[in-house]
């Protein structure tokens, strides 16, 4: 068909005026980029930019910012760390059952992770049917699970589960774990005891049918309740995937339902936004509570992140809802299942496990605190050529008079450069000269009026 030249300027005006829009409506919004993972299958260790992984699954944060992925097919925990190297931090990557030091210890698709006060570790072993744990010094151990599917509490070697998936810990140290097929929360108190903490019932098992009823402890009923996620106040929040809600339990034991309508069983799911009593999932399996009360949950089969915010009413927080790999502003990314998620509240940033594009994205969460709105960046810096050679330059706008560093650290930490003003509202700049040092990775932070922004320079 042949267009018009008229067309063709009606055209390229149209495609002008959408980038337009695009860019305007994203001066508010969130970013999403993609923080490690190719987005192909894979076992790569080394800086995020080359790593791969398989269907990771869970993840968690230390209280220095290195981020931990339940690498589920790949049957190991890896670590990210700040300066952005990928490690095995433990498992040997072969799908088996053994305790011992971690570089030799072995797992079976670990899905959850999550951390105590102390540094140590503790892992929902899927397919092994037990709770690990990895200690501080590196060892792993078996906290309970005897490995044979099933539903028996008491002492924790003699417990059972039935594919455990969802882990958190109280503010005690007793643990609590989403134990999917038998439909319920259960309970690992510090002495070792099992115990079901919430939900009930006699029908168990693989692609076993749940119910769905608010009530207290083990009157309650869930449908695979998934991941778990955990307040100061310890009341856990449940991603109840195939009742397509959002449930709470209370430090009393009381289920409710925080948020989710609509049908129950693997086709029940919907997508609304609005309050929570209307609004509809569709196979949340994770969720995560901030410090600040709103609940990040990763809609599986929607393709997107929505918030919960504490009056209880649902939004789209990143998505597009079409399965795929795209970065961008929040409605025009896309993911493939998103899964696991956690919060850096040092960054302003929300990681997100993106379950078959294998691989963990960023969503950048979007700010004007002294910053101009005017850019789809979350504090408004460009930073380029990276990778180079010899110079880079930071680039951005301020809206008010503000002030601004820039300290450039090399991967131990150490300081190279710094950075300090007091600047005006309006565009600014700084360049980098790094002609006298080693090739290689350095970091840089970035921060406006105490608002701050990690990211990775590449010397060639």
């Amino acid at each position: 068909m042949r267009i018009s030249s008229r067309t063709s300027i009606l055209m390229a005006s149209a495609v002008a005026f959408y980038l337009l829009l695009s860019i305007q409506s994203s001066f508010s919004q969130n970013h999403v980029s993609t923080y490690a993972g190719t987005g192909s299958v894979g076992f790569v260790n080394g800086d995020t930019s080359i790593a791969s992984f398989n269907k990771p699954f869970g993840i968690c944060i230390d209280a220095i910012g290195n981020v931990y992925l339940a690498d589920a097919h790949n049957h190991c925990i890896r670590k990210i760390a700040v300066d952005g190297q990928v490690s095995t931090y433990a498992g040997t990557g072969s799908a088996g059952y053994l305790d011992g030091p971690a570089a030799e210890a072995q797992f079976n698709q670990p899905l959850n992770i999550c951390f105590d006060d102390n540094g140590n570790m503790y892992v929902s072993d899927f397919i092994n049917q037990r709770i690990r744990k990895i200690s501080a010094d590196m060892q792993v151990t078996t906290i309970a699970g005897t490995g044979v599917p099933g539903h028996v509490n008491g002492a924790a070697a003699e417990a059972q589960f039935n594919y455990p998936r969802g882990i958190c810990l109280d503010d005690t140290g007793n643990i609590y774990i989403g134990d999917s097929w038998n439909h319920r929360i259960r309970k690992i108190s510090i002495q070792g005891v099992v115990s079901d903490w919430a939900g009930g019932g006699s029908v168990i098992g693989v692609q076993s049918v749940g119910d769905y009823v608010d009530a207290s402890d083990t009157a309650a009923r869930f449908y695979t309740p998934c991941e778990l996620s955990i307040d100061a106040n310890n009341n856990i929040f449940v991603a109840d995937a195939y009742n397509h809600r959002i449930r709470k339990i209370d430090a009393n034991r009381m289920v409710t339902t925080v948020a989710g309508s609509g049908g129950h069983g693997p086709n029940g799911g919907g997508f609304q936004n609005g309050p929570g009593s209307e609004a509809e999932f569709d196979t949340p399996t994770t969720v995560f509570v901030s410090v600040q009360g709103n609940l990040f949950v990763g809609d599986g089969a929607n393709q997107v992140m929505r918030k919960i915010d504490t009056a209880l009413m649902v939004s789209t927080f990143a998505g597009s809802g079409n399965a795929g790999f795209e970065n961008g502003i929040d409605s025009l990314a896309q993911f493939n299942f998103p899964r696991g998620s956690v919060m850096d509240n040092t960054l302003n940033r929300l990681y997100v496990v993106d379950y078959y594009n294998h691989a963990v994205r960023i969503i950048h969460i979007a700010t004007s605190v002294g910053l101009s709105e005017n850019s789809v960046h979350p504090l408004n810096l460009q930073v380029g050529p990276n990778p180079f050679s010899s110079e880079t330059t930071f680039r951005y706008h301020l809206q008010d008079n503000s002030k601004v560093s820039i300290y450039i650290n090399n991967p131990t930490g150490a300081l190279i450069s710094a950075f300090n003003r007091e600047k005006t509202a309006g565009k600014h700049q700084w360049t980098w000269n790094a002609n006298n040092l080693p090739g290689g990775i350095y970091l840089y932070t970035f921060s406006v009026n105490g608002v701050k922004e990690h990211g990775k320079l590449v010397v060639e």
